[in-house]
């Protein structure tokens, strides 16, 4: 009886030992493939350069460096581009339209610097940034990252620089898109521009690898498209019909569900080139967007100016 029994405990021990080791291994299967599934999620969403080929001053323009910390703590790097305006030009006195640029997924800003420049030679101050974990920006690149910095952003300009919301306009192109319109939903500004803009993020994922029910695993979503629906402020639409990245049809829903008014341009180019190849339709459109449309009175910020992020400037190399 005592062999018997001890028989049945040594069986009973293995089968929980060999249990065990299943639900180890299967729990080291679904860890590995999480990690996996998240690396190829910031690999998807985020492809960031910390090299910073050129500056403005390549370029033949004046610039501040200037030195922000967001609300998660982390220190982030961006230009300030002032217009050039004539002192003999009339109405010199009156504020210039300030716009906010927020770059594409690609790069940094230097890889955007021509963009930056045109929109400098419209007449206007141009502001832009470098997100968590792009350029010298400290951090690594979430959602949640880039809304931090595009509040801190808003905020320098706002409270260091004074610049009235009803002067102050938004423009992100491809992700920058969807961290313009994410900061729309948040902050008063005169409008917004958008250009191959993309109608969530999520979506595209799930597109590429179905069957997964990211809608649990994801950290990144940008769900424009649900976004779109509580921006109020007036809204320039510019995306390329034959872009390879983004499909046209992403900006025709997002205009679909925006609020008047609100227009879509249809240009012509690459996903990143379609300014160059379009350039008049594109500097008309954007240029009368800015520069032509009423500066009426605008609602106060839902963000309180409390919040706003302590900034510096840094010397111009």
């Amino acid at each position: 009886m005592y062999w018997a029994t001890k028989g049945t405990l040594n069986s009973l021990m293995k089968r929980r030992t060999r249990s065990g080791l299943r639900l180890t291994l299967l729990l080291l299967l679904v860890g590995g493939v999480y990690l996996v599934m998240r690396n190829y999620e910031q690999q998807f969403v985020y492809a960031p350069s910390t090299f910073v080929k050129k500056t403005p001053r390549d370029a033949k323009l004046f610039f501040d460096n200037i030195a922000l910390a967001t609300d998660d703590g982390v220190n982030i790097q961006g230009w300030f581009v002032p217009a050039n305006v004539s002192e003999d030009a009339p109405g010199t006195n009156a504020p210039l339209p300030t716009l906010l640029f927020f770059h594409g997924a690609v790069g940094n800003i230097s890889d955007y610097l021509e963009k930056i420049h045109l929109l400098h030679d419209m007449g206007l101050d141009v502001f832009t940034v470098d997100y968590h974990g792009y350029g010298k920006s400290g951090g690594a690149p979430s959602e949640s990252g880039l809304a931090s910095d595009a509040v801190a952003a808003y905020f320098y300009l706002t409270e260091k620089r004074h610049v009235k919301p009803e002067r102050l306009y938004l423009y992100g192109e491809d992700l920058g898109a969807a961290v313009a319109i994410d900061l729309a939903t948040k902050v008063s500004a005169a409008g917004l521009i958008t250009e191959g803009a993309s109608a969530s993020v999520i979506e595209k994922i799930e597109e590429a690898w179905p069957l997964i029910p990211w809608q649990f695993l994801l950290r990144n979503k940008f769900d424009s498209l649900t976004k779109i629906r509580d921006v109020h402020i007036p809204l320039l639409i510019i995306h390329s019909a034959d872009d390879e990245v983004v499909s046209f049809n992403d900006s025709r829903r997002l205009c679909a569900l925006a609020h008047e008014p609100k227009e879509l341009v249809e240009i012509h180019g690459t996903h990143r080139d379609a300014f160059v190849h379009s350039f008049d339709l594109y500097y008309d459109k954007v240029s009368h967007f800015i520069l032509d449309q009423p500066k009426g009175k605008i609602a106060d910020s839902s963000i309180s100016t409390q919040t706003a992020a302590p900034a510096s400037k840094v010397p111009t190399p």
